[in-house]
């Protein structure tokens, strides 16, 4: 499976869509959130613009859990690839949500 596919399964109606803007570009992360409630958000307002993302919590978050809380045990980055760097700082700005 190809791994851009593989980050976007649980947005399968966006694969075709987003599979030719995302050849062979490389992921960034675009921002650092100190919980997964803003991270989430983000994502979903990215995807929602057709910006394709993800995010990635660190081990002890993900594993236990604690990224659902604002508790400084570990960050959730969200990336994106880099062609939509300009666009989604604009949407993440104008919302609030660039960086924590």
């Amino acid at each position: 499976m190809n791994s851009e596919v593989g980050l976007l399964a649980d947005h399968p109606y966006l694969i075709g869509k987003l599979m030719g803007k995302i050849k062979n570009q490389e992921w960034i992360v675009i921002g650092t959130y100190n919980g997964n409630i803003n991270a989430e958000m983000a994502k979903n307002i990215l995807l929602k613009n057709d910006i394709p993302s993800y995010i990635k919590s660190d081990f002890f978050g993900s594993a236990y859990n604690l990224n659902a809380f604002n508790i400084p045990t570990g960050m959730v980055k969200l990336y994106i690839p880099e062609g939509f760097k300009k666009k989604a700082l604009d949407l993440l700005q104008g919302i609030g949500l660039q960086n924590e």
